[in-house]
């Protein structure tokens, strides 16, 4: 005959209470993990997207680059103006030529410049950069204002 005793320890320790979600948090811990993976793509997207659209036309950019380069070279007409005795520029170095119903600027890397940008009259969130073409022995960046608000002369 087999003489079993039950066990001190199974009396004093009674199993661990296992909780379980219900259907109803489930699916609302769901739906908020797919609200977060919601938001951190349309944070992505903004953060990639760029903020103002880059120049349409396409034409523009050849168009531009030769006005710069015919004023640069002097086959047209760019009056210099005084700016201080002893300091002259190019008018459309300072004010800038239209094109398009748009407004554009350029600087040369390296030389003294003075188109608003330089000048600071506009900040670089106010100016679209169009391109950076070599023309001879310079760069030259080529830029238009955004802002309503055009650069003053």
């Amino acid at each position: 005959m087999i003489n079993a005793q039950p066990s001190s320890l199974a009396d004093t320790k009674s199993a661990p209470e296992v909780r379980r979600i219900g259907q109803r948090t489930f699916w609302l811990l769901f739906a908020f993990e797919g609200l977060f993976i919601i938001g951190m793509l349309i944070l992505v997207l903004y953060l990639l997207v760029p903020t103002r659209a880059p120049l349409a036309q396409t034409d523009d950019y050849a168009t531009v680059r030769t006005a710069i380069q015919a004023r640069l070279s002097g086959t047209i007409d760019d009056p210099p103006i005084v700016i201080a005795s002893g300091v002259t520029a190019r008018s459309s170095n300072m004010s800038g030529f239209s094109l398009n119903g748009y407004t554009y600027y350029y600087y040369r890397e390296g030389q003294p410049n003075f188109d608003p940008l330089t000048r600071g009259t506009v900040s670089r969130n106010q100016v679209e950069f169009v391109s950076r073409e070599t023309l001879g022995p310079v760069s030259v960046v080529i830029y238009r204002v955004t802002s309503k608000e055009r650069a003053s002369n």
